[in-house]
């Protein structure tokens, strides 16, 4: 019997021993390629899916870049506001008006933080479950990998036993050797299908490494969120605390001046025991002072004229010492510490004159405080005039300051002690006077007047 010798050439051995393995599973009758790898479906659905969580996170990422931002600038507002109210609680220029609107803005603006906050805990809260199904869909990513790994490695250790097997023994224990050749075409598919198989896990790995790599980064920066939050909640808190003391402090303040005022009035009425008694003490009054302000007039311009000129010549000065000007006329500082009793206009304290559509205008600001608290120059200035009202019926005891560009200033009610002179040259912040309650006054306080060009103004925005 002849010997059975199919020849084949060098380059084709292998590869037609893996088409003959591959044929005699078939005749075995394996309805898959054998140790083929399952699953690949699923993992990519679950890449696909982590992928499209990552995606989500990253939009979550810039929106609560904003939403840090919005916090900040909360904090900020909630801080300046604040800043702004303890001044004019801490401040000697009370102004209960002013108070109320920056409480109300500090209230306002921590409760938008608040708002904030509770969106950004939300956030936080989001981040987390979006976190956990990724840590879920990546794990099972990387098992359902495995397990193609592994079956695909089973399958190329099968391939190489049968390669082992000598050609003779595979084409004697096939059924049909017809079979095998004329399938030889299918086993060219099944190697391309093992390259094919080998490159896609190989894209899943890349795919797995780089979202377990992103969801570190993820974590990582909810971690940072979540201190971001922890700060400005404990931040929120101290602001809370600090805004609650600043009502009370402010309801203590409010509940001082209404009992000053009431005392002020007590005492009004026994200056003026009707409302008729009063119009006409004003009216008094108000003469006498449009006569002291005409025979000072001189004066005053005078004393404008110096203030602008010793004013020049203090900023050569300190132009020569390498400084710059400070030529700010109207930037006037408050002049003594206390309570404001009463603002610049409109009023219904009747001891005041009529002026215009008010029937009681008073034209200036009233600080009640001790007996001899230091009054001020609120600029610096010439003194025009120092002492008594000659016309008045029960005059005050006053300063008047001239400064430049037409500002005059005038301090009335204080101690009859004389600590400055006509002519004299003030500094801004010099101790010009005591408070008392000199003439028409309803107790120790001063009444600051600001004037420009012999108009009156409300001292608190002159300038």
């Amino acid at each position: 019997m002849p010997d059975l010798n199919i020849e084949t050439r060098p380059g084709n051995a292998h590869r037609t021993r893996l088409f003959l393995a591959f044929l005699l599973a078939l005749l075995m009758g394996v309805t898959t390629l054998p140790g083929a790898v399952q699953g690949a479906d699923s993992v990519s659905d679950r890449l696909s899916a982590a992928r499209g969580r990552q995606a989500s996170l990253r939009g979550a990422m810039a929106r609560q870049d904003r939403l840090i931002a919005d916090l900040d600038g909360d904090a900020a507002r909630v801080r300046s506001a604040l800043q702004n109210t303890n001044a004019q609680l801490d401040g000697i220029g009370d102004d209960l008006r002013a108070l109320r609107r920056d409480i109300a803005a500090a209230t306002a603006a921590i409760r938008r933080q608040e708002g904030r906050g509770r969106q950004l805990r939300e956030e936080i809260r989001q981040l987390d479950t979006t976190l956990s199904l990724l840590d879920l869909e990546i794990s099972q990513g990387a098992e359902d990998l495995d397990a193609r790994r592994q079956a695909f490695g089973r399958r190329l250790a099968d391939s190489q036993r049968t390669a082992q097997t000598s050609l003779l023994e595979q084409v004697l224990n096939a059924s049909s050797f017809a079979d095998i050749l004329s399938n030889a075409s299918a086993y060219e598919a099944y190697a391309a299908q093992d390259a094919e198989e080998a490159r896609v896990i190989e894209q899943d790995q890349v795919a797995l490494d780089t979202m377990r790599a992103m969801q570190a980064t993820t974590r990582h920066r909810t971690d940072q969120l979540r201190r971001a939050a922890e700060k400005a909640a404990q931040e929120l808190r101290e602001r809370r605390v600090e805004l609650n003391a600043a009502k009370a402090k402010a309801r203590r303040l409010e509940r001082n001046v209404k009992a000053l005022k009431r005392r002020q009035l007590a005492r009004a009425r026994s200056i003026a025991s009707n409302r008729r008694q009063a119009a006409a003490i004003a009216r008094q009054h108000e003469r006498a002072q449009h006569q002291l302000e005409r025979r000072i007039r001189g004066l005053v311009r005078q004393a404008q004229r110096q203030a602008e000129a010793r004013r020049r010549a203090a900023e050569r000065r300190q132009r020569s010492r390498g400084g710059s000007s400070t030529a700010t006329y109207g930037r006037f500082s408050w002049p003594a510490a206390g309570m404001v009793t009463q603002e610049y206009g409109c009023t219904g304290f009747y001891l005041e004159p009529r002026r215009g559509s008010c029937k009681h205008f008073h034209d200036g600001i009233d600080i009640a405080n001790g007996l001899g608290t230091p009054v001020r120059a609120s600029d610096f200035g010439v003194v025009a005039f120092v002492g008594w009202n000659p016309y008045d019926n029960d005059p005050a005891y006053q300063v008047i300051v001239a400064h430049g560009g037409g500002y005059t200033t005038g301090y009335f009610h204080l101690q009859s002690r004389r600590v400055v002179r006509a002519g004299q040259t003030v500094r801004k912040g010099q101790v010009i006077g005591y408070m008392g309650s000199t003439g028409n006054s309803t107790g120790p306080h001063l009444h600051w007047e600001v004037y420009r060009n012999g108009r009156s103004m409300n001292p608190r925005t002159a300038g």
